[in-house]
């Protein structure tokens, strides 16, 4: 049992190694543009609408703290996105096996994020977080007729 805890903390700290500087980047950028704009998502940043990511961060919380009502009403792709990191884990860190059919899940993820924002940003946009418009952007920043469009157009109402 000792050694096969030492090999998969072997394993992990080979990833941590690789990918740290990845990883702290992300968490680098995650803070600074938090203290700068309130938010972590470089389209809300930019043009104040949410991305078909939004409220996955929250969700994880609420998903690892045991509130999964909260988790699916953010974001209801967490639940594959938490399955497909279990496997991951399991398969890259326990079993030391390559994890089959990653890019495939991944893809799957990526059209459910998709599909869920395409419906939820029907339904609820702009009044149910987190589809929401965030009027502190840069384009309406720089662009005071932006949101004069937006409106014009209706997008925004």
């Amino acid at each position: 049992m000792k050694k096969y805890v030492k090999t998969v903390c072997l394993r992990l700290a080979a990833d941590v190694r690789e990918y740290g500087v990845a990883v702290a980047a992300v968490l680098l950028y995650a803070v600074a543009v938090n203290l700068i704009f309130h938010a972590f998502c470089p389209l809300v940043i930019f043009s104040g609408f949410p991305c078909p990511g939004c409220g996955v961060s929250r969700a994880t919380l609420c998903f690892m703290t045991g509130r999964w009502q909260t988790a699916w009403q953010l974001n209801p792709v967490i639940f594959p996105i938490m399955l497909f990191a279990a496997y991951f884990c399991l398969c890259r860190y326990l079993l030391g096996r390559t994890v089959k059919g990653a890019r495939i899940l991944i893809a799957v993820i990526f059209v459910l994020l998709l599909a869920v924002y395409c419906v939820r940003m029907y339904l609820y946009f702009p009044d149910r977080v987190p589809y929401v418009y965030t009027e502190e952007n840069i384009l309406a920043r720089f662009f005071p007729f932006y949101e004069q469009i937006l409106h014009e157009s209706g997008i925004l109402w």
